[in-house]
C-alpha cells in the first residue's frame, strides 16, 4: 500500500503531501530555519527539537515542536485506489 506523509502546522495542513518522512522534514526545516537560526545565533538553548527526529512508526504521527505557538505534526497516511 502507498503512503504519503501531511504536515499539520497548528491545525492547518501545508498545501502538498510528501512521499516520505524525510521530504516533509526538509520541508519544515526549510520553512522555519530562519527564526531556528535566529535563537542558537544569540546562544539561546533552543526549545526546537526539529533536528534529526525519528519518525514515529509506531502511531505514524511525529510531533515537532518549533518555537513560541509553533505545533506540527508529520502524519502518515495510506492512499486509497
Amino acid at each position: 500500500m502507498q503512503t504519503v506523509y501531511v504536515v499539520i502546522e497548528n491545525g492547518e495542513s501545508y498545501p502538498v503531501a510528501f512521499k516520505s518522512y524525510r521530504a516533509a522534514l526538509v520541508a519544515v526545516k526549510h520553512k522555519h530555519w530562519k527564526a531556528i537560526k535566529e535563537l542558537l545565533s544569540e546562544g539561546w538553548e533552543s526549545d526546537s527539537n526539529i533536528d534529526d527526529v525519528p519518525e514515529d512508526v509506531k502511531l505514524a504521527k511525529t510531533y515537532l515542536y518549533i518555537e513560541k505557538g509553533i505545533h506540527i505534526y508529520i502524519c502518515k497516511l495510506p492512499v486509497a485506489a
